[in-house]
């Protein structure tokens, strides 16, 4: 099939073939979407690098699970959630939080979102909240403590007396056990 010839197949036949390996396809759901959720990424973040970053490192992402990730509705809302949650996951950083500490004066832009993309991210709290509840409940526990409170490692250690290593195994076996429930979903 020629570069050309896959302009006029529709995005869900495109995943589909990039499923099966095929490079061509899966470039030319690059070129439908790169743009779009770049600008996504950058008006909620203001830092062109990041949103940058953050584009390609879903791509990168969809591509080496591209076998374990099935869409069958609509790749666009797939990557406009992909995107939503590396941003999330960047703006809990710490690097980031000091870049918006210095913007907090400037006002951010209003953020809407398509009824597709709205019913894409309540699947995807759904799906978290589901298998957020699975973990057993220390590691559920420190995981909330981690991602939701912002607590650091030490913090954690500190509050539920234990070792900064447990700690750390702990988020490390959340991290894989969301990552395989969620199987549809991207997290990092």
């Amino acid at each position: 099939m020629t570069l050309n010839g896959l302009k006029n197949i529709p995005d869900t036949d495109l995943w589909q073939l990039a499923r099966e390996g095929n490079v061509h396809a899966y470039g030319e759901l690059y070129e439908r979407h790169w743009e779009a959720l770049y600008e996504a990424a950058f008006w909620r973040l203001y830092d062109k690098d990041a949103a940058k970053d953050i584009v390609q490192e879903v791509f990168i992402y969809c591509w080496r699970k591209r076998e374990q990730i099935a869409i069958n509705e609509s790749v666009a809302a797939y990557l406009r959630a992909a995107v939503r949650f590396k941003v999330l996951n960047y703006l809990k950083s710490e690097d980031a939080r000091e870049k918006y500490r210095l913007l907090a004066g400037r006002e951010l832009p209003q953020i809407t979102h398509s009824t597709e993309e709205s019913m894409a991210g309540a699947d995807l709290r759904a799906s978290y909240r589901r298998e957020l509840e699975r973990l057993p409940e220390k590691m559920r526990e420190v995981f909330i403590d981690s991602r939701d409170h912002g607590l650091s490692i030490q913090q954690i250690a500190e509050k539920r007396s234990i070792s900064p290593q447990t700690v750390k195994n702990q988020l490390s076996g959340a991290l894989k056990k969301l990552r395989e429930g969620l199987g549809n979903f991207f997290i990092e």
